[in-house]
């Protein structure tokens, strides 16, 4: 697409949810224009980043006639600020934009911002359109900012040539974790479960950790708990370590407090995995209950340990929820969602 720049963190090394997506963007995109806003380095880097990433825009869109949509990439906090300047500028040289959000607590981040709050509605309006992750989350920008064009474009996720099988269901069944380590993607709840109820669960579940953040308290959590022997923690995991646990877990678990639309969760679902995670976010619109997961509160400890009993009861339900998952995939596939950014970059192009 040399009629698009993408701007975006690097997602080179990446660790969140963006990163992920500008990856799987850049392999199946070309050319793939892009120019990294951020770097998951110290904090002065980030600032050179981010000043190089003004120099090298402005130079672009001088140079490269061939580019009239710049799709810029945000979270909340921050990254949203930072790609404001980016947006105007942007338009400042006559191109459209589109402004893509990925923030898991958005709706946080404006309701905190004080008097900053006049200048994030202005830059909704100024962008020519808004994608969001869901219809939760566009309902929640259609509401609160005037918009000239809304819409969803999923999130994209590279699936397995083929569909992986199921695990033996003869062992205790397999949980997996991956993500920022710490109280919003709740993990710590997971782990009181578990040593809660070891009586019930010890021999019966596993629960594999891959992620970063608080694991110095995860460490000590586990060790002084008497779940030691069910958990295991495999670090940051990427590549061929992450498509390995991915086969190989039975169920893949994301107590999450805020998110905007996992795609832990969607990476999961293309190996074929059943889920188990909260009701927020766009959660509900890819994890359906009696379908190919179960859902519960964000907190609410209690409707999570009645899944964790009725998962090491029934296990005949993780193959069909599996099976299911799998088949929800499919529409987030780069096939299908290079084709709706192809139809919205047309659509903008005629406006």
């Amino acid at each position: 697409m040399k009629d698009v720049l993408y701007i975006g963190p690097d997602p080179r090394g990446h660790r969140g949810g963006i990163g992920a997506v500008l990856d799987t963007y850049s392999a199946n995109i070309e050319p793939f224009k892009f120019i990294p806003s951020y770097s998951n380095t110290s904090a002065v880097k980030r600032q050179i980043v981010f000043a190089k990433a003004v120099f090298a825009l402005s130079w672009l869109l001088i140079k490269d006639r061939d580019i009239r949509i710049v799709h810029i990439h945000a979270a909340q906090k921050g990254s949203f600020m930072r790609k404001s300047v980016l947006l105007l500028i942007s338009q400042l040289f006559r191109r459209k934009v589109v402004l893509h959000i990925h923030g898991s607590m958005f709706d946080l981040f404006y309701k905190n911002a004080g008097i900053l709050r006049p200048y994030i509605r202005f830059v909704f309006r100024r962008a020519d359109a808004v994608v969001s992750l869901s219809d939760k989350w566009k309902e929640y920008f259609a509401t609160n900012f005037k918009i000239k064009k809304l819409l969803i474009v999923k999130n994209v996720i590279e699936r397995p040539i083929i569909k992986p099988a199921i695990s033996s269901h003869d062992g205790p069944v397999k949980l997996l974790f991956l993500g920022l380590i710490g109280q919003r993607k709740g993990l710590f709840d997971l782990l009181k479960v578990l040593e809660t109820n070891n009586d019930i669960f010890d021999g019966r579940l596993t629960l594999t950790i891959g992620g970063n953040g608080e694991v110095d308290r995860m460490k000590k959590r586990i060790e002084t708990s008497h779940t030691s022997g069910s958990v295991q923690f495999a670090g940051w995991v990427t590549g061929e370590l992450k498509k390995e646990l991915l086969r190989n877990c039975d169920i893949y678990v994301l107590p999450s407090y805020n998110e905007g639309l996992p795609i832990s969760i969607l990476e999961a679902m293309a190996y074929g995995k059943a889920i188990i995670s909260t009701t927020i976010g766009g959660i509900p619109e890819i994890v359906i209950p009696g379908k190919n997961g179960w859902l519960f509160d964000p907190g609410d400890l209690n409707a999570l340990t009645t899944i964790l009993k009725e998962v090491i009861s029934n296990k005949k339900l993780l193959e069909q929820y599996g099976n299911y998952s799998y088949q929800l995939s499919e529409s987030y596939t780069p096939q299908v969602v290079m084709g709706s950014l192809r139809e919205l970059y047309d659509q903008m192009l005629l406006a």
